[in-house]
């Protein structure tokens, strides 16, 4: 019988966020305990094991969270509950579900495999394609693997293929990983993205580092970036951070590297002598990072820099607190220096000479 992964336990907000719903780092949903990354495996795991009911009030759950943090990020979690709906025999759910993803989410990605859904009981050829999906979670690797991988290289539908990449990313087999990673790599840029994050989530950093050297295209490789910052591939990203050809792959590392609190090489290179967008992007990687020791260790040297010290006193306020920028105020060493640091204050809304908060 199929052996599974044990899935790692917690993801940070940011690193959730760029796994699980492809938004911007800035627009992270708050996950301050690991609920929203236990809840979307759990809903997965659920569907693995067939257990329609508990897949179903995992994704509700999911949704109802995602709705108080991300709204944006609702539709995969309105899809989860209605497949299960689907699988369970409760149809006319399932469809009162696509229905309010379809105006709810218009543009939503799912809208397509929402529709293949519901037509998915129309001559029950796609039903029992789910069963024989379901059926290899009883088979050996072995056997188990071969025929996933010809489903996903099949004319199927995209749904089965997502299954069957999923269940690929959950098996306790080097054979079943490298197979991810050759999607990771491949033509379908929706089943590439997906494979990607699973590969991410299995902490597979050497196969994402394949999948970076493979790939051509800068929007694909960022999001490899962002997936070994957490997978923890530093050193690949340490490399691209210091030593990239590339301006937006060197900073798509080092905010990579900010996310997993990789301070070391973020302060480096933000000491370095490379070009000044870079550095920029290393400084506010800092304050991501919550990197205030680094952050006040490179402030003197940024003094006469206007541009550099401005976003350490930005980073000092991410990472730190007002105060900390305050007493800056009232150390520097030169009149403009004060109003530069005055400056930045009165733009985030603190006055330094007025009553702390």
């Amino acid at each position: 019988m199929m052996r599974f992964k044990t899935l790692r336990p917690r993801l940070t907000a940011l690193a959730l966020a760029t796994l699980l719903f492809a938004g911007p780092l800035a627009a992270a949903p708050a996950d301050p305990g690991g609920e929203l990354n236990a809840l979307y495996w759990q809903g997965h795991g659920a569907l693995g094991a067939g257990d329609w009911k508990l897949a179903q009030q995992r994704f509700a759950d999911l949704e109802r969270r995602l709705r108080q943090s991300e709204p944006t990020a609702v539709d995969a979690a309105i899809y989860w509950q209605a497949y299960a709906l689907k699988r369970a025999g409760r149809d006319d759910e399932a469809t009162v579900l696509v229905r309010r993803l379809r105006a709810e989410y218009p543009r939503s990605r799912w809208n397509r495999d929402a529709a293949l859904l519901l037509r998915s009981g129309e001559g029950g050829t796609a039903s029992a394609r789910d069963d024989s999906l379901e059926s290899l979670l009883r088979q050996p690797p072995a056997q188990a693997i071969p025929k996933l991988v010809a489903m996903l290289n099949g004319g199927g539908a995209p749904r089965l293929k997502q299954r069957a990449l999923f269940l690929l990313s959950q098996m306790d087999d080097a054979g079943a990983m490298a197979q991810v990673a050759v999607v990771a790599r491949g033509r379908d840029p929706l089943l590439a993205e997906r494979a990607v994050r699973m590969l991410a989530v299995a902490n597979a950093g050497d196969e994402l580092g394949n999948v970076y050297a493979a790939v051509s295209d800068p929007k694909r490789k960022l999001l490899v970036l962002k997936a070994m910052g957490v997978a923890g591939s530093y050193d690949t990203l340490a490399e691209v951070a210091r030593h990239g050809p590339d301006p937006a792959l060197r900073q798509g590392a080092l905010q990579a590297l900010g996310v997993a609190g990789q301070s070391e090489v973020l302060a480096e290179v933000a000491r370095s002598s490379v070009d000044a967008p870079t550095r920029i992007e290393a400084i506010k990687a800092l304050g991501t990072a919550n990197a205030t020791r680094d952050l006040l260790a490179l402030y003197p040297n940024v003094r006469a820099a206007p541009a550099l010290r401005d976003e350490v006193l930005k980073s000092l306020l991410i990472a730190s607190n007002e105060g900390v920028v305050i007493n800056l105020y009232h150390k520097a060493t030169s009149p403009d220096e004060q109003r530069a640091v005055q400056r930045v204050l009165l733009d985030a809304g603190y006055d330094p000479n007025g009553p702390r908060r």
